[in-house]
């Protein structure tokens, strides 16, 4: 019984583990993403 529990235990931390690994290489490529395409702002002028 003790060793279904670890069992259990050990694979939600790998589960919690894997999620944030997703998480943190899904963010850091839309980062990156982002960075690339960087444009040069649009200026409004007003006319007379």
């Amino acid at each position: 019984m003790s060793t279904i529990k670890n069992f259990l235990k050990r694979r939600e931390i790998i589960i919690f583990l894997l999620l944030f690994l997703i998480s943190s290489l899904s963010f850091g490529l839309g980062y990156l993403a982002a960075k690339e395409y960087n444009r040069q702002p649009i200026i409004i002028e007003k006319s007379p």
